[in-house]
């Protein structure tokens, strides 16, 4: 099939979410860094992480909401320049309720970044490839999530933990340029109040919110923890590397395949990877201790959770209208079935004095509940008058 899009604005864009995913991971790389040069303690400063999934939950729709009557591009622009100044002065702050507060801003920049990022991705392409479109969007948030962490811990550990907030805030400015040279403008006018409110009254959207909101959340019980589980089956230090560098490769493989197929096939590929995920989570459960099943156990996770995200966001253009604010709330119910997932995991880990086996538990009741949903909610017609003219004719 002959592609109708330019791939130039598509890598932009997927290089911006990377820049602000890497963002989100830099702080829990760098707490004993942080801690020791503020004089807090490191407890308190993990709330950082915390605050910033906040933001991006809840700050983020906010921040799209402010801006929908601009166009995607603009809009973009604006929110990357911003995050690039709240970045800056992040790495110069000696207090650190002043670094909890600008961690909570940066995070509702970025939820609101993911939001304008995927509808101008989708305004460049024609409906039969935003699917392909979203997923080559999405590697940039795969990327941040597996390389933020240790490329974050390499500049605290050679030139101090400020220097990643700045090299952040540099990056991001350059994102901003890069989209004001890249990107064409939006086709269509601003979104208006009333069409942006209609789009949200589908009970149909927000099953489809709630089903990656526990899609995502499954996953992550296991994924949030996955060093200790490869540590609890007695993998060397090497293939403990080897097998996390199995996982990235298995989700990036994973998310340009569901890129490809989801287009109308969305409902029954992720009915499939909500089983391969639930049987990688029982794995873990079964035989934690064996090497043979927990490592690849370890690559069918990978081939989950965040890799599904092109099939998640086909299901949620079927039924809506893919602009800003319908995307950023998708975000965001992404963003906190995380952070309810990993908060469940952890309690049920803390209660249990160090057992694995509760935040599996959880994650394998996540993952079920996904699987009814899905299994329970058919992509069913909706007139293109009532969502704005642009939702795609829904598969049974």
């Amino acid at each position: 099939m002959r592609r109708t899009f330019h791939r130039l604005p598509v890598l932009v864009l997927a290089c911006a979410l990377f820049v602000v995913t890497a963002s989100e991971f830099q702080v829990a790389a760098m707490l004993t860094d942080i801690s020791t040069d503020l004089q807090a303690p490191v407890a308190d400063l993990g709330l950082l992480v915390t605050l910033y999934s906040l933001g991006m939950g809840f700050g983020g729709p906010a921040v799209a909401w402010a801006l929908r009557r601009m166009r995607p591009k603009p809009a973009l622009v604006m929110v990357m320049l911003c995050y690039a100044a709240a970045e800056a002065i992040a790495g110069a702050v000696t207090q650190p309720v002043l670094l909890g507060v600008l961690r909570c801003v940066t995070g509702a920049l970025s939820g609101a970044t993911f939001g304008l990022a995927l509808s101008a991705g989708m305004a460049l392409s024609r409906a039969h490839n935003r699917t392909q479109v979203s997923a080559l969007i999405l590697t940039g948030l795969m990327a941040g999530t597996l390389l933020g962490l240790p490329l974050s811990h390499l500049l605290a550990t050679g030139a101090g933990w400020r220097s990643s907030f700045y090299l952040l805030a540099a990056a991001a400015a350059a994102m901003a340029v890069a989209v004001t040279l890249t990107l064409p403008s939006s086709p269509g006018g601003s979104e208006d109040a009333p069409r942006a409110v209609g789009s949200l009254r589908s009970p149909s959207l927000w099953a489809r919110y709630l089903s990656s909101f526990l899609t995502i959340g499954g996953a992550f019980t296991a994924f949030a923890f996955i060093d200790p589980l490869l540590q609890a089956a007695k993998l060397a230090a090497a293939h403990v590397t080897l097998t996390m560098l199995g996982f990235g490769a298995a989700a990036f493989a994973v998310n340009y395949l569901t890129g490809r197929v989801a287009q109308g096939k969305a409902r029954p590929w992720l009915g499939l990877g909500l089983t391969v995920q639930l049987a990688a989570l029982l794995i873990f459960l079964a035989a934690p201790q064996s090497p043979l099943l927990v490592v690849p156990a370890t690559m069918l996770l990978g081939g989950t959770g965040i890799a599904l995200n092109p099939l998640l966001v086909n299901r949620v253009i079927t039924v809506a209208k893919p602009d800003v604010m319908v995307n950023t709330l998708h975000t965001s119910a992404i963003t906190l079935g995380v952070a309810a997932a990993t908060a469940i995991g952890s309690r049920a880990i803390h209660a249990s004095d160090g057992d694995l086996a509760g935040t599996l538990i959880a994650g394998v009741a996540f993952t079920i509940a996904a699987g009814v949903l899905v299994a329970t909610s058919r992509d069913s017609h909706r007139s293109r008058a009532s969502l704005g003219g642009a939702v795609e004719e829904p598969t049974r």
